[in-house]
């Protein structure tokens, strides 16, 4: 604001000021204060409100805005086709994988990769670019509540709708890539004989069933690389609670999950990259009904009368000297309340069986931005579309 007092009399305007360099600068994130959150909503938990550190490092990390303004970043996304950083944790998603193979020397000629639920996001045509040959997969079309990821645009069922448009032609990424239907509950055996140099997900884990499916993935994902090869997964992390959120179709991990999944990763003879959970200092978080272009790093959703405030959470995994048997046991934790110390440990064939199969890949309808010809940015619930589904509700 300016507060003027009018003086005694008008005098000619000047004509000179000092003239200042003109240059475009980009907007400052500002922190949303915890006050401005809903009444009832648990801010997010303070261990997770530091700043991240070594942020030009490889590691297993949360989304922020710290880490998103790197110059890296965009540069990765200005090469896959995504236009400018518009602060979308999607976009870290895709930055993070791209960078972790990168780093690896996975993005070369003569490597190959596997992408899970890839849909319609632009790492399969980046990697293709860079020289590897990939193969891309999606669910299978017949697959249960398929629609709804289809009818959001988000669903691919051949390698053209993998394409990514200006990143490279067409014509070479039909001979870079290949296309397999493919539920990530069910990878098939001939893709798990260790013959792939790395393997991918975005945003999937929290939807092909609850922590032990999604570590049962995991693990089956490794057994499709080579001893050296490079797992690069994203899903969800929950930043206000500690208390298991798990749902019919989208499921956020707590801190708890996370470690058990890395503990259970590595006695397997794995090695997952230092996990660094620090969502930074500036907050801003992103109402579900907004769904923002830009300015979206940590998103809040609704369970009930529970707000959940999330973000995305990258682990990166080197494949250990052999496969060992998948451990049958997991922690259980408590479903909306912490269980007492020592918890009940169950095997696989006591956890409720997905009701969706697997995903696209996006758990937000994400598309590429405007300019690419593409949709804006959504993330969208969807229905659960109970009776297309078996399974029966327990």
């Amino acid at each position: 604001s300016l507060i003027i007092i009018k003086g005694a009399k008008d005098v000619p305007v000047p004509e000179i000021l000092p003239k200042r360099a003109v240059m475009w600068v980009k907007p400052t994130v500002l922190p949303r204060s915890v006050a401005s959150y809903p009444i009832g909503m648990k801010p997010i938990l303070p261990e997770f409100l530091v700043d991240s550190t070594e942020l030009n490092a490889v590691k297993s990390r949360l989304a922020s805005y710290e880490h998103m303004q790197l110059p890296w970043m965009e540069e990765y996304l200005l090469a896959m086709g995504e236009g400018e950083n518009r602060l979308h944790r999607k976009q870290w998603e895709f930055a993070v994988i791209a960078q972790a193979l990168d780093r690896h020397g996975k993005l070369a000629t003569g490597k190959t990769g596997l992408g899970f639920a890839v849909g319609l996001e632009p790492l399969a045509t980046y990697f293709a670019k860079r020289g590897a040959r990939v193969t891309v997969s999606d669910m299978p079309m017949q697959q249960g509540n398929q629609g709804d990821w289809a009818h959001t645009a988000q669903h691919s069922d051949n390698i053209d709708k993998a394409w990514r448009a200006g990143v490279m032609p067409l014509k070479e990424f039909r001979a870079r890539a290949n296309f397999r239907a493919i539920d990530m509950n069910n990878i098939p055996s001939d893709l798990m004989q260790g013959q792939y140099d790395f393997v991918w997900s975005c945003g999937s884990l929290e939807h092909v069933g609850r922590a032990q499916k999604s570590l049962e993935f995991i693990i089956n994902s490794l057994r499709c690389l080579k001893p050296g090869g490079v797992a690069a997964h994203t899903t969800e992390f929950l930043l206000n609670d500690k208390v298991t959120h798990e749902d019919t179709y989208l499921n956020f991990f707590t801190e708890r999950e996370i470690r058990d999944w890395v503990a259970v990763i590595e006695s397997m003879g794995h090695t997952v990259l230092p996990l660094e959970l620090a969502a930074g200092t500036t907050v801003d978080v992103d109402a579900l009904a907004e769904h923002r272009q830009s300015n979206h790093m940590q998103l809040m959703d609704r369970n009930g009368k529970r707000h959940l405030i999330h973000t995305s959470i990258s682990l990166i995994i080197i494949k250990g000297a052999k496969d060992v048997p998948v451990p049958e046991i997991l922690p259980k934790r408590a479903v909306m309340g912490e269980r007492p110390s020592g918890s009940l440990a169950i095997s696989p064939s006591a956890i409720v069986r997905p009701r969706h199969g697997t995903s696209t890949g996006l758990g937000e309808a994400y598309s590429a931005p405007p300019q690419c010809g593409q949709l804006p940015y959504r993330h969208e619930r969807r229905p659960s579309s109970l009776s297309s589904l078996s399974t029966p509700l327990s």
